[in-house]
This record gives structure tokens, sequence and C-alpha cells, in this order.
């Protein structure tokens, strides 16, 4: 008996360990479900803080050039939306989806508008900020975070198939 409860135990932390960051409910663009970010804990990710009229809504289509290119190595994406910085995202959440999609194809996941600043009471962001000391100064701020754990954080100044930003994203998938 008690080597039935080890091996249950020891299955159990194999096949369900999800850290706390990713252990998250969010609510995706422009639909009344939620999503656990658990389903992403084998993922590299990289999340971003993104915005339809902003001088670097551009990016988009490099994120969804990333997205192309990496997801069959285990990565992807996250984009959430957010209306912090001079209120460069749509109120509606249709029109975000709208825009990103018949605009870039966007085929990432998106996740509803969130405030991305100090006092968010945004859970995934919140948890975010307690692990890094990196916060947005504007749209387009990138975290990349491994199945590790690991987080580093880019500039929204840094595009995203900057080299810096690519050979993380490689190192972190070939390990």
């Amino acid at each position: 008996m008690k080597n039935l409860i080890s091996i249950i135990l020891i299955i159990g932390f194999y096949a369900f360990p999800c850290s706390d960051l990713l252990d998250t409910d969010v609510k995706v663009l422009n639909e009344k479900q939620f999503r656990n970010l658990c389903e992403y804990k084998d993922h590299t990710i990289l999340v971003v803080n993104t915005a339809s009229k902003c001088g670097f809504t551009y990016q988009y289509e490099q994120l969804e050039s990333l997205q192309r290119r990496f997801k069959d190595k285990k990565f992807t994406v996250l984009g959430f939306p957010s209306r912090n910085f001079l209120g460069q995202e749509f109120n509606d959440e249709e029109k975000v989806s709208e825009f990103c999609k018949s605009t870039f194809d966007v085929t990432f996941p998106l996740f509803s508008i969130a405030n991305v600043q100090n006092s968010t009471k945004h859970p995934f962001y919140r948890k975010l900020f307690k692990l890094t000391l990196e916060r947005p100064s504007w749209n387009f701020h990138k975290y990349l975070i491994t199945p590790k754990g690991e987080i580093k954080s880019f500039s929204h100044r840094i595009d995203p198939e900057d080299d810096s930003i690519v050979s993380a994203i490689q190192d972190s998938i070939s390990l």
C-alpha cells in the first residue's frame, strides 16, 4: 500500500507540475471563457502587452512570425492588450480581436484587456510583478518565460525578431 501511494504521488508530481505564475485563469479576448495558463507549462512563452493604435503595433507582424516559426517546438506568444499607455487600445474587445486578425492574421492567444502597471489587479501580471523588477513602460514590453520558470524582460524598443530575443527563444526550446 505504501508503494502504491508513493507511485501515485510521484506520477501526480510529474504529470501536473505547474508554477504558481502559470496557475492562473485568464479571460480569452472577446469570449466568455477563461484559460488556465498551465496549458503552457511545458512551453517557452513570450508574454507581450499589446496595443492596436501604437507606433509599435507593427510588432504584431514579428510576434506572429515567431509564433509560426517556433510553434511546433513548444513555443507560444501570449498577447495581453492594454490601455495603460495613452489609451492606445480599443475599448471594445471585439474590435481588438477583429483588428489583430484582419491586419496581422494573429493566431497566437490573445487575452482580455489588462492593466499592466504596478497597481494591477490582473492575476497573471500581479504574480509576474512579484517575480521580476521589470515593468512595462510602454506597449509591447516582452517577458520570455522558460519551462524552468526563468524570466527575461525585453523593452518595447526591442523588436520581437531581434537577435537577443530569437537567441533566448532558441536557447530555451533546445533544452
